[in-house]
């Protein structure tokens, strides 16, 4: 189903193709000097160009991409939430067991499989609008699932993999859903 805005976006962007058609005919049938009509002729059909290049993406970007990723929550065995952390703003957000020796911000020591927990397990980081995780060379690994997908996928230790919202992630056992 499309969103409600969607007939709105598609009226816009004829609207845009309508006015681009109006500048090219104004600068090919008005008498103006030639190189203003050449001037406006070319700007106009660059712009229609990209318009259909991009599908009018840069315009009209669709819900999802404009969701960032807000949280990230704890879920138990039966996909209960436990526990959330909010990561909005954020730039790197290190996942693991806080220790004396330093404090993570993702805090899994209170888990279940808290035993299978490295103290610095997995490290999230935002780049611009897109997030990737990255494996901290832990003990038992970590792994990920994306959204829509029935098949994990076990992470290379320090090779970053872009994740995004509905992805769910495996530190050892225990789950964490991107939200």
């Amino acid at each position: 189903m499309k969103p409600e805005n969607y007939k709105w976006s598609k009226r816009i962007d004829v609207l845009i193709y309508a006015i681009l058609a109006g500048m090219m005919l104004y600068g090919l049938l008005r008498p103006l000097h030639y190189t203003l009509q050449m001037f406006i002729v070319v700007v106009s059909a660059v712009i229609a160009s990209f318009l259909i290049w991009t599908g009018g993406r840069a315009i009209n970007r669709s819900p999802e991409a404009k969701r960032a990723i807000a949280k990230i929550v704890l879920l138990d065995d039966d996909g209960e939430r436990l526990k959330e952390w909010y990561v909005k703003g954020e730039t790197s957000v290190l996942i693991g067991k806080s220790t004396p020796r330093g404090e993570v911000d993702i805090d899994l020591t209170d888990c279940e499989y808290a035993s299978l927990v490295s103290s610095e397990h997995a490290v999230l980081n935002r780049v611009g609008d897109q997030w990737f995780i990255e494996d901290a060379d832990s003990h038992s690994g970590t792994g990920i699932r994306k959204a829509g997908r029935s098949e994990a996928k076990q992470l290379v230790a320090e090779e970053p993999v872009e994740i995004g919202m509905g992805d769910l992630i495996f530190i050892a056992n225990t789950r964490l859903l991107i939200k």
